[in-house]
C-alpha cells in the first residue's frame, strides 16, 4: 500500500497530475461515505430511544386511564360505604328514643323522629344502589375510553400498533378482554344496617307486660320497619378487585414507529426503516375503596 502511494507521487513529480487528483476524489468520496454512514446511525439509534419511549408512554397511558377508573370506582364505593353508615347511626339514635320513649320520656320527639328516620333510611339505601350501579357503568365504559385515549396519543407519536387485550369485552380469562377485572362483592342487605332498630324493637317485644306508651312504639316501629323493608328491594354488592387482579390487569402494546429519513445521497434508498417497540403497565395500589390507584411499566412474562 505504501509503494503504491510513493508511485503515486512519483507519477505526480514527473507531470501525471490526474493521478493524485484521482486519489484526492476517492479519498473525500470514501470519507464523506463514512461521515454520511454514521449520521445515518445515529439518526436510528435516537429514533430506537424515541420509538422505545412512545411505546412505553401508549402502554402507561392505558393503565393510568385504567387506574382513574378504579379511583372512581373505589369512590362510588366510598360513597355506597358512608350511606351504610348514615343508615346505622341513624338506627341508633332511633333505637335509643324508642327505648326512651317506651318508658315514658319523649314519645312526641320518639314519633316525629320515626317519620324522618323511615325518609332518611329509604333515602340513603336508593343513594347507595344508585352509586354501586353508577360504578357498574363505569367498568363497562372504561376499555372504550382506554382505546379512544391510546388511538389519540399513537396518533400524536405517529405510531401504528396495536394494544392487547384487544377487546374490549368478554369472559375474564385474562388474554382476551381489557375490561376491569372486578366482580361483585359481598352482598350487603339493609336489615345489617337497621340492626340497632330490629334489635331494639325485638327486646320491646319480649316485655312481658305492656304499658301504653311501649304499645304506641312498638306499634310505630313495626309500622315504620315493615315499610322501609318493603321498599328496599333486593341486597347491594359492591364491585372489589377479583382474587388475581393484579396478574391478569396487565395491558401490552406493540407496535412500531417510521424514522423520517435524511437528506443522505445514496442511503436510505430502500424506504423509510420501521423500528419495532413493545411495553407492558399495569395499575396498581389501590383497593375496592381505597382512592390509591396507580399506573407503571412492568415487565413483560413473554420476554
Amino acid at each position: 500500500m505504501i509503494g503504491h502511494f510513493a508511485r503515486q507521487f512519483r507519477h505526480a513529480r514527473a507531470g501525471n497530475r490526474g493521478q493524485a487528483t484521482a486519489l484526492f476524489l476517492v479519498t473525500i468520496a470514501t470519507a464523506v461515505a463514512v461521515a454520511f454512514s454514521a449520521i445515518q446511525i445515529h439518526h436510528i439509534a435516537v429514533w430506537k430511544v424515541a420509538s422505545a419511549a412512545s411505546a412505553d408512554a401508549v402502554a402507561l397511558s392505558a393503565a393510568t386511564w385504567e387506574a382513574r377508573s378504579l379511583n372512581l370506582i373505589a369512590a362510588l364505593n366510598d360513597g355506597a360505604t358512608q350511606c351504610f353508615r348514615i343508615i346505622r347511626y341513624t338506627c341508633i339514635v332511633w333505637a335509643s328514643l324508642a327505648i326512651a320513649a317506651a318508658f315514658g320520656a319523649g314519645l312526641p320527639a320518639f314519633l316525629s323522629y320515626t317519620r324522618q328516620a323511615r325518609r332518611l333510611i329509604s333515602g340513603y339505601w336508593e343513594i347507595a344502589g344508585q352509586l354501586v350501579s353508577w360504578s357498574e357503568k363505569i367498568r363497562k365504559a372504561a376499555p372504550y375510553l382506554v382505546l379512544a385515549e391510546t388511538a389519540d396519543l399513537m396518533r400524536k407519536r405517529n405510531l401504528a400498533g396495536i394494544l392487547s387485550p384487544t377487546d374490549p369485552r368478554g369472559p375474564h380469562d385474562g388474554k382476551n378482554t381489557l375490561e376491569l377485572h372486578l366482580t361483585p362483592g359481598p352482598p350487603v342487605h339493609l336489615s345489617e344496617a337497621m340492626t340497632p332498630i330490629s334489635g331494639a324493637l325485638n327486646r320491646l317485644k319480649k316485655i312481658r307486660f305492656l304499658k301504653g306508651a311501649m304499645k304506641t312504639v312498638i306499634s310505630a316501629l313495626d309500622s315504620a320497619v315493615a315499610g322501609i323493608a318493603g321498599s328496599a328491594g333486593g341486597p347491594i354488592r359492591m364491585l372489589v378487585p377479583e382474587e388475581d387482579f393484579q396478574v391478569r390487569q396487565r395491558v401490552h402494546f406493540t407496535g412500531f414507529q417510521t424514522v423520517p429519513g435524511l437528506p443522505i445521497p445514496f442511503l436510505g434508498k430502500e424506504g423509510p426503516p420501521k423500528i419495532f417497540a413493545e411495553a407492558d403497565a399495569a395499575p396498581y395500589g389501590g383497593g375496592a375503596s381505597e382512592m390509591t390507584w396507580k399506573s407503571r411499566l412492568v415487565e413483560s412474562s413473554s420476554r
